[in-house]
This record gives C-alpha cells, structure tokens and sequence, in this order.
C-alpha cells in the first residue's frame, strides 16, 4: 500500500472516531432546571454587628431571586429567626435584617427562584 493511501486510511478513521465522539458529547443530557448549580442566584454578603445579623445581596441575574435570612442564636432561650423571604430583582441590591436578644451563634442565606 502507497505512503498516501495509508494516510488517507488513517486520516478517515482519526476523522470518524472524531465525529463519533463529538456526536456522542452532543447528544448529552442536560442538567436538569431544578438542578441548585444551574439556578442564577444572588450574591450576599452576611455580617454581625451586635445582635443583629444583616445580609446584603446583589442580584446580578435577569430573574428574580427570593432571599431569606436564618439566624440561629447562641442562648437557649433566645428563639432562631427566619426572616420572610425578600425579592431581588434583576440588577437590585436588598439588605435583609434579623436579630436576637443576645449573641448571634450562626447566620446564613438561602435562596429560591422567584
């Protein structure tokens, strides 16, 4: 076999192992729309000043962004807070407060689409 059909041969089996590849990577199942990496949320900040617990957020998405503040005290007779959930629209900035009778032990963001 000449030095150019050899070539030919393992130019078109490079190519259809190629295309097959690209195919198989093309027919991959999407994430799912529920999938938590997927969804755009809002970026916040949390901070402690005193008793009070505050998060700023900044939604940088063009969808809505449900926000909540959950605050779990350091006393035990000091009740946790869950702040109702605040919209962040497109481009919008929010601050969202909570605070407890005494020391804060914990605070944290969660977010659901709006």
């Amino acid at each position: 076999m000449p030095v150019s059909r050899r070539r030919t041969a393992l130019l078109t089996v490079t190519l259809t192992a190629l295309l097959a590849a690209t195919a198989s990577a093309a027919r991959a199942v999407p994430p799912a729309p529920d999938d938590p990496r997927e969804v755009p949320r809002a970026r916040c900040r949390t901070a402690v000043v005193g008793s009070t617990g505050v998060a700023r957020c900044f939604n940088p998405n063009g969808t809505i962004s449900r926000v909540r503040l959950h605050i779990e005290c350091k006393r035990w007779y000091d009740p946790d807070v869950d702040t109702r959930a605040v919209a962040a629209g497109p481009a919008r900035r929010i601050t969202v407060t909570g605070h407890c009778w005494q020391e804060i032990e914990d605070l944290w963001v969660s977010q659901e689409p709006g």
